[in-house]
């Protein structure tokens, strides 16, 4: 048998890899997103797909993808700039999905965290002229994102055997992140490792098998929510999420100042 750390680091691996081809062959990725838009319910395995919401987290995800692949490799078609402005809603209705199955879960305060960072996405995204990517430099609502949905992933027993993959793709984004030192392409690296994750559980779920052992069945993660470990983890979550709150709000408040003092000006004869 392997030993799941080398499993963990095969995943990462591919989904890397996956993600990185993406972003560099970017119009074979619009063909191969917008084919998966039509091929993806009927390669699937769809047998234990019984609710709305398991049709719904897989194409909020799948759909996205097939966008953002046409933003990078179109970005001055019409379509394209219409398209842009709706990127930040798919985002926030990803998190949101997220946030309201984690308030049925053993974590609502959790839940509620991730609400809080849905309705707080980044409204606007910019193009970076050198790179080309489409996205957002805001550190503090990335590491909101990151501790709330790992809570989520790692206690949450509602994920079971996609709890592995889901954990290592939301790190690989941050990671990437960090390696390029700069977290304009967040969204793009998020994006296309959780598309990895949910083209590999949806067409080869029985590969996700063996990146689920024993000690991260349902019963064991959901006893693990009342740990110290978690309680503090939980408390870590609702601090950062709270200078996240805060720092909006700041800005509001400055901004409205600003535009109070403008008008105040023009208004002086």
């Amino acid at each position: 048998m392997v030993p799941f750390a080398v499993l963990v680091a095969l995943f990462a691996l591919a989904a890397g890899a996956f993600a990185f081809a993406l972003r560099r062959f970017r119009r074979t990725a619009v063909w191969f997103t917008a084919a998966m838009l039509v091929l993806f319910p009927l390669l699937s395995d769809t047998s234990d797909w019984f609710t709305w919401f398991a049709w719904v987290k897989r194409y909020s995800v799948v759909f996205p993808a097939f966008l953002w692949a046409f933003l990078h490799a179109y970005p001055e078609h019409v379509m394209a700039r219409w398209t842009a402005k709706f990127i930040p809603v798919l985002l926030m209705v990803n998190v949101l999905e997220a946030g309201v199955l984690e308030l049925q879960g053993p974590s609502p305060l959790n839940g509620a965290l991730l609400i809080v960072v849905g309705l707080c996405v980044p409204w606007r995204f910019t193009l970076d002229a050198r790179t080309r990517q489409l996205g957002f430099r805001d550190v503090l609502w990335q590491l909101a994102c990151l501790l709330t949905l790992a809570r989520l992933y790692a206690l949450n027993p509602t994920f079971e055997n996609i709890t592995a993959g889901a954990i290592i793709v939301l790190l690989l984004a941050s990671l990437s992140c960090a390696v390029e030192r700069d977290s304009q392409g967040y969204v793009g690296w998020r994006l296309y490792t959780l598309y990895f994750l949910i083209l590999q559980d949806s067409l080869l779920p029985t590969w996700s098998d063996p990146l689920y052992p024993d000690w991260m069945h349902n019963d064991r993660r959901a006893l693990g929510n009342g740990t110290l470990g978690a309680k503090l983890w939980l408390g870590l979550n609702v601090l950062v999420v709270a200078a996240l709150v805060f720092r909006r709000v700041r800005a509001l408040v400055m901004a409205r100042s600003i535009g109070n003092t403008s008008v105040a000006s023009t208004a002086t004869p």
